[in-house]
């Protein structure tokens, strides 16, 4: 097979003095974003601040350095629970260098340890959790869902406690909301995150920030927040010269945040599930291998869109690669422990969108799918992070048509063997996609319905009149703004829908991610190192149908067509063996 190859330039962040009031660890410095972020986190007159900073400049320790430095309570949410315990990680690696005065408690929340949270405590419920939880910790890092849920009035008992009994524990005690690797979420989650600053802005007793850290910034979600009146500032160093690309002298003033990459795009790769999975199967030694062979001290993530490829692909190359090196995995079906070990542990990690968001490991070899633009800049921003490697290899597994926008075109947008910087070519990978549908309207049609149910908690409730006058008309005329609704006739349409008892289309729209009718129990035999608990786990049904092999009451049954689904259907709550 043939390829197209490109070179990358080297990144370099400019560095400048330390304000006021701030100590580092010794030879520290700070990169002109961390900077700007800690200033606007300062200023009152802005409330929400988008660090656009690329990946590996340092967004992280922008989003911390206030805590680092002072009594600042953060409340920080990621995407996945992978990047959760990634950032726990880095967090308190930050604690132990600067050493904070007032040690800050720091604890990662996930849905599974507020359940053994409670249990071990033996608490009534979920409620008692988390209040214990955020009253002991200056530092929480957990999921934007759990957030939301808190803000949409779960985990009460009905009339028994106040609306605001649980999220105003929480507003009042932290200072600083963290929204990181936001762009991965669209309209729904975007409407949801509307509704909460929303109301925090009207009941909170004194001013919040939120901070958004992405690389790919969401214009959608910028639009609302304008609308609303919300006071934002944008902080992006390409925009001011902060970046430059080219090596000069010692280059003091400047760090260095990528490492020159060369990347490869395989040619004829047909826009379907079995292409990249086949290119793997056939470059496993002659491309892969090899690799590894002629660099002895690498390390490499294959990062795939298909669980199922990655369940196939792993006892292929561990026969081939272990034991010299150690091939791990780590998806949405792998077990707690394995995720955890994986990481750290791996010469060649395999794996699925859990490692795609913000986990930052130390590798010179990548080999990724990508499903859109913002996809793409994502995963292949795992490379080139770390010095220590004499070269850094990446393949974009990429369909042909994509290939034909970048190279073949009249106007090319990039040209083979050629060198760019990685402005340049983020921008060649953005302008060939197409852009994804954002769904602009949901926010006004099903984001209003979640809207109308907070305006009803705020207009209806005694206790929340009393405590915050005239909360409701405060609330409902944001909102207005923001999404560019009305408020009482969304508030009609959600009343008519309670009344008619479609509560699962109230659900539906009050909830983050959606929610799925169709989960079943799995009991995974595909790893035998697991320890016996991590093997049980939970998975969405269609995508056990469609990609794997059942042995399902003493008989193998591959299931390929949606007729053949009934079968396992009447049957749900069986355990599933894959």
């Amino acid at each position: 097979m043939s390829y197209y190859s490109i070179y990358l330039k080297p990144v370099y962040s400019r560095t400048v003095l330390t304000p006021d009031g701030v100590k580092l660890p010794e030879d520290w410095s700070l990169s002109w974003h961390q900077v700007e972020t800690y200033k606007a986190l300062q200023d009152p007159n802005i409330e929400v601040i988008f660090n656009t900073a690329m990946t590996g400049d340092g967004k992280s320790l922008a989003a911390y350095l206030k805590a680092m430095n002072s009594r600042t309570y953060t409340l920080a949410m990621y995407p996945t629970n992978e990047l959760v315990r990634d950032q726990q990680k880095q967090v308190e690696g930050y604690k132990t260098k600067f050493q904070p005065k007032y040690d800050p408690q720091i604890y990662r929340l996930t849905a599974a340890i507020l359940e053994d949270y409670v249990e071990t405590g033996k608490l009534p419920a979920k409620l008692e959790g988390l209040e214990d939880i955020s009253t002991n910790n200056e530092i929480l890092l957990t999921n934007p869902d759990l957030f939301h849920y808190i803000h949409n009035f779960y985990y009460l008992r009905g009339k028994i406690d106040n609306p605001d009994r649980l999220f105003r524990r929480i507003d009042e005690k932290y200072k600083l909301f963290i929204y990181d690797e936001f762009h991965i979420f669209s309209s729904p989650q975007i409407a949801s995150v509307i509704n909460t600053i929303l109301l925090i802005k009207n009941t909170a007793s004194n001013s919040k920030k939120f901070l958004f850290l992405s690389a790919t910034p969401n214009e959608l979600l910028q639009g609302f927040l304008e609308n609303a009146g919300i006071k934002t500032k944008i902080i992006n160093p390409a925009d001011v010269g902060a970046y430059k690309f080219d090596f000069e002298g010692d280059n003091q003033g400047w760090r260095q945040i990528s490492q020159p990459i060369n990347l490869s795009f395989p040619q004829g790769l047909e826009p379907n599930l079995r292409s990249s999975y086949e290119w793997l199967e056939e470059n496993i030694e002659k491309v892969i291998l090899r690799f590894f062979q002629d660099n002895l001290n690498s390390k490499g993530a294959i990062i795939l869109n298909s669980i199922a490829a990655v369940k196939k692909l792993l006892p292929k190359f561990k026969a081939i690669f272990e034991p010299r090196w150690q091939v791990r995995e780590n998806t949405g079906l792998t077990g707690e422990t394995e995720k955890r070990d994986s990481v750290a542990e791996a010469d060649l990690l395999l794996g699925t969108s859990t490692i795609d968001v913000g986990v930052d490991f130390r590798i010179n070899f990548l080999v990724f799918e990508a499903a859109d633009a913002g996809n793409f800049i994502q995963r292949f921003g795992r490379l080139g992070r770390h010095e220590g490697f004499e070269t850094y290899q990446a393949y974009a597994l990429i369909p042909n048509f994509l290939i034909a926008r970048l190279f073949e075109d009249k106007s090319p947008l990039l040209e083979d063997n050629q060198t760019y910087d990685k402005i340049t070519f983020t921008n060649a990978i953005r302008n060939s996609w197409i852009n994804r549908n954002e769904f602009e309207r949901y926010p006004k049609r099903w984001g209003g319905i979640q809207s109308a149910y907070i305006y009803s908690k705020l207009q209806g409730n005694k206790h929340m009149k009393e405590k915050y006058p005239d909360v409701a008309n405060k609330f409902g005329g944001d909102i207005q703004k923001a999404l560019g609704i009305s408020i009482k006739q969304m508030n009609g349409q959600f009343y008519r829908c309670q009344n008619e008892g479609k509560i699962k289309i109230i659900d539906e729209a009050r909830s983050f991610r959606g929610s799925s009718q169709l989960d079943c129990a799995i009991y995974d035999l595909t790893n035998p190192s697991e320890p016996e608990a991590d093997r049980f786990k939970m998975y969405n049904l269609p995508g056990i149908l469609g990609n794997f092999i059942l042995n399902y009451g003493m008989k193998k049954v591959l299931l390929k067509k949606r007729r053949q689904q009934e079968f396992l259907l009447r049957d749900l709550r069986k355990l599933c063996v894959i």
